[in-house]
């Protein structure tokens, strides 16, 4: 029979591209990882899991066989074990939830810390990644809920507009714009600004923004981009440009000012998406279900995020 703590190595080293990133996601040493994985090939018969590709750990073919078994496996062991807890009034397990560099930063620590308030004996997992790449895994089933900036409509999928944070176009507190009581988006034209790399969601809606005001991408004078909130703020702080920042980024220690911009606000969206495949062990279930209620709308509007009611 084959071992589940083995498979679970045999998983974590699949998902992370090495032994060692494995071992720190599993919270064990590189040699035991390294012990799970030959005890596994040694029993089925001698075989090699993996081979290395640059410097990515990768299956082999017999591997590549062994995947989908392992998953199913890990994903039925998981949910014996919460069926069990769950008959004696307890909600546990792990989830594994993904999220991109900007949501891990601003919602999930505030979040997950009110999630755990309820359910303490749910573990959870980030992974923290590009926007296609958690999609990749969100349809391989490797992570059970997602939060990211931008909707995404695929069969089988449920989208639940979770929240929205205004945006703030901001300039160091000197700069001559901020002592107009509302400036005409074209007056962009004449000033340095800082955006997001093109191709990001908040890019897009920056974009669509502008746009929607008469004002191209293409008729700035863009002098930086960079997905950093952090790294902006302080750009914008030594007087590189102007920036368009989430409300929630934004602090008194910033030293910074906000440009009355004409026109309606502008927002960044924060979409939640799951599968909607009835096997879901009940932990991610309750994830979802206290991500889309009342606690965490609270724990939104803490961060000045508007939540929306699903």
């Amino acid at each position: 029979m084959l071992n589940t703590i083995h498979l679970r190595t045999f998983l974590a080293v699949v998902d992370a591209g090495s032994y060692t990133a494995a071992a720190e996601r599993l919270h064990l040493s590189q040699p035991a990882v390294s012990q799970h994985i030959q005890a596994l090939e040694e029993q089925l018969g001698e075989v090699r899991l993996f081979r290395r590709l640059g410097q990515r750990m990768v299956p082999t073919h017999v591997g590549e066989e062994l995947l989908n078994y392992a998953r199913e496996l890990a994903s039925l062991s998981d949910r014996a074990e919460q069926s069990i807890l769950a008959l004696k009034g307890q909600v546990a397990g792990r989830v594994v939830v993904g999220c991109t560099p900007s949501s891990g930063e601003r919602l999930l620590p505030t979040l997950i810390q009110a999630f755990h308030g309820q359910f303490p004996s749910v573990a959870l997992e980030v992974v923290v990644a590009s926007g296609q790449g958690l999609l990749d895994s969100l349809a391989a089933q490797q992570i059970s809920v997602l939060l990211i900036e931008e909707q995404v409509r695929r069969r089988g999928w449920e989208t639940q507009l979770l929240g929205r944070e205004g945006l703030t176009l901001v300039a160091p507190n000197n700069h001559p714009l901020l002592q107009q009581e509302e400036v005409p988006p074209g007056s962009l034209r004449d000033h340095e600004l800082i955006l997001p790399r093109i191709g990001g969601p908040l890019r897009r809606a920056i974009d669509e923004g502008l746009r929607r005001r008469g004002v191209a991408i293409s008729e700035l004078k863009v002098v930086l981009e960079t997905d950093s909130a952090a790294f902006t703020v302080q750009a914008v702080r030594e007087g590189l440009g102007l920036a368009f920042v989430p409300a929630s980024r934004l602090s008194r220690a910033d030293k910074l000012g906000s440009v009355e911009l004409a026109g309606a606000p502008m927002y960044q969206d924060w979409y939640l998406l799951r599968s909607r495949d009835r096997s879901t062990p009940r932990a991610a279930q309750e994830l979802y279900t206290f991500l889309t209620g009342s606690a965490a709308r609270t724990a939104l509007a803490k961060l000045g995020i508007k939540a929306i009611e699903s």
